[in-house]
């Protein structure tokens, strides 16, 4: 009996794996458009109503999608991050910004899917998914940044200095990525250092004047180097070279 149950619990798994892995391959061929239970169903080789064992809805089926896509993601940036040591936060950091750079570029759909703009129909899906990358992908930069807080603090604007609309949505914000111990416009650097970072990986993904900007690696690495500066860690090119 138990040999039975593990069989049914394998092939269980195996084919919710076949309908996540089907759909992000119809998001790249097709768009998010694309990704419907009746064209898993057909890719798959199972009917439409047999998907609803397994996820209750599309919307659930992209949450489940969007979940493993962050979690690919992320364990990208801890493996990026652990090739270099824990007392050298700002390093780990600058491997983070990279890897999420090359990762986003290598997969322009699904970034788009987990971080782009969303279609006004996406609703609650879409906050959703943008609280669940906020909190894992967030929490992956956040606990190198506090490291690095710690070890050297630089210098960030006084509570006094922010808007009190602004210090109530940074104060948001660092309750969610479990940031408490810091100050609040160290997160508003945080906030900054993730905008230039997302403004250059999306000028890119979109393709956003691509016929004259054909190699991004250039301006990528500006950002890097901005993203150092305003953190007051050393900026090292890629590979290590001068």
């Amino acid at each position: 009996m138990a040999d039975t149950t593990n069989r049914r619990a394998r092939l269980r798994a195996a084919l919710d794996h076949d309908l996540r892995a089907t759909a992000r391959r119809l998001l790249v061929s097709g768009g998010l458009e694309a990704v419907t239970l009746a064209a898993i169903a057909r890719e798959v080789g199972v009917t439409p109503p047999a998907i609803y064992r397994y996820h209750g809805s599309r919307d659930d089926l992209l949450r489940a999608l969007a979940h493993d896509l962050i979690g690919e993601l992320v364990r990208e940036l801890r493996r990026a991050s652990a090739a270099y040591p824990d007392d050298n936060p700002g390093r780990q950091i600058l491997a983070m910004v990279r890897t999420f750079v090359a990762w986003s570029v290598r997969n322009r759909a699904e970034y788009g899917f987990v971080f782009g703009t969303p279609s006004p129909a996406s609703g609650d899906l879409h906050r959703e998914i943008a609280r669940a990358w906020t909190v894992a992908v967030g929490g992956a930069f956040g606990e190198r940044y506090l490291r690095l807080w710690q070890e050297k603090p630089f210098d960030v604007p006084g509570d006094s200095e922010l808007e009190s609309a602004l210090r109530r949505q940074l104060g948001n914000y660092r309750a969610l990525v479990r940031l408490e111990s810091m100050p609040l416009g160290a997160i508003l650097v945080f906030i900054e250092c993730w905008s230039r970072m997302y403004a250059s990986v999306s000028f890119d993904v979109s393709g956003f004047m691509s016929s004259t900007f054909t190699d991004m690696t250039p301006l990528h690495e500006r950002m890097c180097r901005g993203i150092c500066e305003l953190l007051g860690i050393e900026y090292e090119p890629p590979g290590g070279g001068l």
